[in-house]
């Protein structure tokens, strides 16, 4: 079995390869094409800590994709990351482990950042040139990164609770895209209609009343049931609901719309949301790109 470190692939695979890759994922869930079992999730309350696994294969990929996600949070206090993982790779024919990519939770933001960037291809106003990005930690670095590869943005605009935190991010794209510090959320989101959360925030951040009439809004931050960045009104007004709230007012899952089966954004004023709860179809795309950039 082959072991590949982090290195080996960070920041090594552009942004429209990942993009098309999550692409190919969600097409295939919307079309039936995936063998997708549910998550495992491992929760140790006296360790303060959880474990996930997810796993997928996608119709005619050579490899069967495992993904182990731990969140140990005491590890702040240690010194140590509070996340980590890796993916494993199985011969489809086999089922013999052949590549073990070590990604120590990087690859898990950077196909979630390329999901971001495929809700806003099929939901975003066509003639979005300024976006507003919430949050300024790990995640919302890649997510700055995906938006750009897939708008043709003018600015980004950025806010964070911690402005210096938001500032250190608009010195790394600065080479990117024009970027300019927020100093109120309120006002930012009024005046943005393309708003991407990616926080870590328990309590919500975007109310529904600051969204008007035409915004897209895609929730990155909101994996487990405690983390919340919208207001829940705003999800009860929007006229499309990727993935959110009850079944009942669900519009699409991200993949019935990759696939073709309905239509992403239909009129200049609709108010539509996404949320981005990972499913197992992006690791197995994500980890395919790899090891085809890779050559194995």
């Amino acid at each position: 079995m082959r072991v590949v470190p982090l290195e080996a692939f960070r920041d090594k695979i552009p942004f429209a390869v990942a993009i098309a890759a999550v692409e190919r994922g969600f097409r295939a869930l919307g079309r039936g094409e995936a063998a997708l079992p549910d998550p495992m999730v491992l929760e140790l309350s006296e360790q303060q800590a959880e474990v996930h696994v997810k796993g997928a294969h996608l119709a005619g990929g050579r490899h069967i994709v495992l993904k182990v996600a731990t969140g140990f949070y005491r590890n702040r206090a240690r010194g140590l990351p509070s996340g980590d993982g890796m993916f494993l790779l199985l011969d489809a024919d086999t089922g013999v482990p052949v590549v073990l990519l070590e990604e120590h939770g990087y690859l898990t933001d950077f196909r979630t950042a390329a999901a971001v960037a495929l809700t806003l291809k099929y939901l975003a106003p066509s003639d979005t040139h300024d976006a507003l990005l919430v949050g300024a930690g790990a995640l919302a670095r890649l997510t700055a990164r995906a938006m750009v590869a897939q708008l043709p943005l003018a600015r980004l605009t950025l806010w964070n609770r911690t402005r210096e935190r938001a500032e250190g991010l608009a010195r790394e794209l600065a080479q990117v895209v024009e970027t300019r510090i927020a100093p109120a959320l309120e006002s930012a989101v009024r005046d943005h209609r393309v708003i991407v959360t990616a926080t870590a925030s328990t309590t919500p951040l975007v109310m529904a009343s600051w969204v008007g009439p035409g915004t897209h809004v895609t929730s990155v931050g909101t994996g487990s049931p405690e983390k919340i960045e919208l207001e829940p009104a705003l999800l009860r007004r929007a006229d499309m609901a990727a993935g959110v709230v009850t079944r009942d007012k669900v519009y699409a899952e991200l993949g019935d719309i990759a696939a073709g089966r309905l239509p992403g954004r239909e009129s200049a004023g609709e108010i539509t949301v996404a949320d981005l709860t990972g499913v197992g179809v992006q690791d197995a795309a994500i980890a395919q790109a790899v090891v085809e950039a890779l050559g194995l």
